[in-house]
């Protein structure tokens, strides 16, 4: 019996170095470690639009903007230039405050491709229209309605990046609005 069991064990081995091809020194090996992914910093709900931005690589020009009549649920507004672009972070109170968004999108009635995570929605800016909806701003959006304001065309494909590289610096999502 333990003959058998020997010579078993003899040929496992010899399958198993058999099996095994080549072995290259550590030295030669041409393998590197997987790449970590960098930590995303933490963002929260109330937290000041500014504050966000500012957490934005490359993110440059960061300003305040106004929620005037935007309500409690607004907490504020910030922007910042990113690849070119105009970049308007709005930062709300809650999450209920934040999913109300949607109903002006859906009143736009307009194809947007957004950023959004923890507390703030980041949009490029086409014109001041939409934040003058978000912020209650009637006498604004009447005045650009009797000056015959015509809205700048959508860059679709510009709001796609941007949305993306705001996401991989802050998490969160891209958002997609179809209407």
């Amino acid at each position: 019996m333990k003959r058998i069991l020997g010579v078993a064990g003899a040929v496992l081995l010899a399958v198993s170095i058999a099996s095994c091809g080549s072995i290259e020194p550590v030295a030669q090996q041409t393998q590197s470690a997987p790449p970590t992914a960098s930590p995303k910093p933490t963002t929260y709900y109330g937290e000041t639009a500014t504050a966000i931005a500012a957490l934005i690589p490359d993110c440059t020009d960061i300003k305040p903007g106004d929620v005037a009549k935007g309500g409690p649920d607004l907490t504020s507004i910030g922007t910042c230039v990113l690849g070119g672009r105009t970049v308007d972070v709005y930062s709300w109170a809650d999450r209920s405050a934040e999913v109300s968004m949607g109903n002006v999108l859906q009143a736009n009635k307009e194809a947007v491709t957004y950023a959004s995570g923890t507390g703030w929605s980041a949009f490029v800016r086409r014109d001041m229209t939409f934040q003058w909806q978000l912020t209650n701003q009637a006498d604004k959006l009447l005045a650009a309605a009797w000056n015959h304001a015509t809205p700048a065309a959508p860059d679709l494909p510009g709001e796609l990046e941007v949305s993306k590289k705001l996401v991989d610096a802050l998490g969160g999502q891209v958002n997609q609005y179809q209407p």
